[in-house]
């Protein structure tokens, strides 16, 4: 099965400011139809580049009622600076108001001895909530996403979320099973290194972890137009 859906936009810049908006609008949307919202966010510097976007975008949106996850995080202190939800939330909390019982940190090594507990534990906690509306995402020239790398489906995990101790700084991620639950997965693609690993994911390559993944209702992929390059699209014309 091909990519379900791309929309390309024509630099980085224009990419960060789209993904902002329609993210922000499928939120508002959402609060709207539904009167909750959960968005499950990644970390990277794309991802913060988007988050300093909508904590300035001005809308509708009732920050206080929003739930938000993280997909993954690496399994240091709390109060560790490489946090994603500590960069995440130092971009948005300023602005939007959230209400810190509707925030959900993936587990630190300041509570739980390993990754693995951090994992079992962060796991419940998703089971024992509605499924995820939104999941943003990043594919990266590497081949992977969110704490997953190309070699990790050597061993596939059953469970929603996995401790992970054999890549660059010990993590805990949601595995495709676990990403799947959630309604909509958003995954962002930027600059000319990610452009095979978004033809491998078109091509859906079983040794990378993106091919796996569909969101319940839908899988948006949003590109700059140096990652989907290699990506064939038809212009009409009338």
């Amino acid at each position: 099965m091909t990519l379900q859906r791309l929309l390309r936009f024509e630099d980085r810049a224009q990419l960060v400011d789209q993904i902002a908006h329609l993210l922000v609008e499928a939120l508002v949307k959402q609060q709207a139809s539904t009167g909750s919202v959960s968005l499950c966010l990644t970390g990277g510097e794309l991802a913060n580049q988007v988050y300093d976007a909508m904590a300035a975008i001005s809308s509708d949106l009732r920050a206080n009622e929003i739930h938000l996850w993280w997909n993954w995080d690496y399994f240091v202190a709390t109060d560790n600076p490489e946090r994603n939800s500590l960069q995440t939330l130092s971009r948005l909390a300023s602005t939007w108001g959230l209400d810190p019982a509707k925030i959900h940190p993936i587990p630190s090594s300041s509570v739980f001895s390993d990754p693995e507990a951090g994992a079992a534990q962060y796991a419940q906690d998703l089971a024992d909530n509605p499924p995820i509306d939104v999941c943003l995402l990043e594919l990266r020239a590497d081949g992977g996403i969110a704490g997953l790398l190309p070699h990790h489906l050597a061993s596939p995990a059953d469970g929603l979320v996995v401790g992970v101790t054999d890549a660059p700084g010990d993590r805990v991620t949601m595995t495709p099973l676990g990403l799947n639950t959630c309604r909509q997965i958003w995954i962002m693609a930027s600059g000319p290194d990610v452009a095979a690993e978004l033809q491998l994911a078109n091509q859906t390559d079983p040794t990378r972890p993106a091919s796996f993944l569909r969101g319940e209702e839908c899988t948006i992929w949003l590109a700059d137009l140096d990652a989907a390059t290699t990506i064939p699209f038809h212009r009409c014309t009338l």
